[in-house]
């Protein structure tokens, strides 16, 4: 299933990219969806962080990203980048004590705050602490009146911890206004439209997922259970590794098996994780036949090859199946192998597997592709290479689908 990402440029008085504001779309025309507004945001935090990922969206650059009043009350920040994401306090949500304990918790995490479509309304006098929070304040110029700006401009000249960001620009002359009233930061249809960043979604097991987050949940979890649970979805075990990857990590790591990622995060980590991803609706996905066909022969392959290293006393049979499971990753996400590689940490030997370099999961593999393409030639050959026969392979091979079909 295609994804959608829309994002905006922000831009310095100097016509520089400062950051860009991200914004959810689930098509490829360019305007907001009727839907709820958390749940907006999650499937955007999604699509931008676990599946398309930050660095394609938005390079280096920072990200604006609207958060509500419920999602600022959950814990949902731990595996962003503070250096990376800018949190926007969308203009419905209600200032109240226990919302300004959690704005200086942020605070003292290292992210910046803005005020989205700001209007100098009594909450926010009420609360003045708030002003000595946050970083930036954003300024509709298309909805508010050149008097309720002037009333703004000289009301935040008392906090000199605030970037006024003009919002909503669409022509040259407010955008020389908004110069000229001290604004720093500029946003809206006089420099560029919305754009859209398009990815695929790979479909997930949602019942596997609760039955992930209730395991993660026990007195005493066991991560080699979970592990397994993880190992059966390959849309969960990309995006683990994905997660892993993600800027909020400072030095990618190579991972060789699922539970190494786990323990790599933590059980924890993990069970935030499942959390965001079990908020998201999952759609479509039974359109997408040609894609779940490709994943049964994925995990079929990923079974085969971790059964045959095992069989021959491989150390690292993990990686055996890391290789078969993400061997159509290129065709699912229609994407480049360069382009997968800066998304996921797989090990050397895994990438130089898949990319058709010579290695000790080489032949494994091409066995396996050659047994679901029915090619006899080459299954006779990749058999006598491995000292496996054919009425041994058989069984392996009979396995190897049958723990596909119960995944079912």
């Amino acid at each position: 299933m295609d994804i959608f990402v829309g994002r905006q440029p922000i831009l310095t008085q100097n016509g520089d990219i400062y950051a860009y504001e991200l914004l959810y779309r689930n098509s490829p025309d360019n305007f907001f969806p009727d839907v709820d507004a958390d749940k907006a945001t999650i499937e955007l935090l999604v699509n931008t962080f676990l599946t398309i990922g930050v660095d394609q969206v938005v390079g280096k650059s920072l990200s604006f990203i609207n958060f509500t009043g419920t999602l600022l009350a959950q814990d949902l920040f731990s595996s962003l980048d503070p250096d990376r994401v800018v949190i926007e306090i969308l203009e419905d949500v209600e200032i109240t004590p226990s919302l300004l304990t959690k704005i200086r918790a942020l605070k003292t995490d290292g992210f910046k705050l803005a005020l989205d479509d700001f209007t100098l309304r009594e909450q926010y006098v009420v609360y003045e602490e708030l002003f000595r929070l946050v970083d930036f304040i954003k300024i509709d110029f298309f909805n508010t009146t050149i008097t309720e700006r002037n009333i703004i401009e000289t009301y935040i000249k008392k906090y000199p911890n605030i970037q006024l960001l003009a919002e909503k620009v669409e022509t040259k002359e407010q955008f020389n206004r908004a110069k000229k009233a001290g604004y720093k930061l500029f946003q809206g249809y006089y420099f560029a439209k919305p754009e859209i960043i398009q990815g695929v979604e790979i479909p997930q097991d949602v019942g596997l997922k609760f039955h992930i987050i209730q395991k993660l949940n026990e007195e005493t979890p066991s991560i080699e259970e979970i592990a397994e649970l993880v190992m059966r979805d390959i849309s969960l075990s990309y995006k683990l590794l994905r997660y892993i990857n993600t800027l909020a990590f400072e030095v990618p790591k190579q991972i060789r098996s699922i539970k190494q990622a786990l323990v790599l995060i933590g059980l924890r980590e993990t069970r935030k994780w499942m959390q965001v991803l079990a908020l998201q609706e999952i759609k479509e996905r039974s359109k997408a036949r040609h894609i779940q066909v490709l994943i049964d022969y994925s995990l079929t392959r990923a079974k085969l090859c971790e059964l045959l290293a095992k069989r021959d006393g491989k150390k690292n049979p993990e990686e055996y199946f890391l290789a078969g499971m993400f061997s159509l990753m290129n065709i699912m996400m229609r994407r480049s192998w360069e382009e997968i590689w800066g998304l996921i940490p797989l090990s050397d030997e895994v990438q130089q597997t898949l990319k058709g370099e010579q290695t000790e999961i080489t032949f494994y593999l091409q066995l396996a592709e050659a047994i679901e393409r029915f090619d006899w030639e080459r299954i006779t050959l990749y058999s006598q290479t491995l000292n496996i026969t054919i009425n041994e392979l058989s069984q392996y091979a009979l396995q190897a689908h049958s723990w596909t079909q119960r995944l079912e």
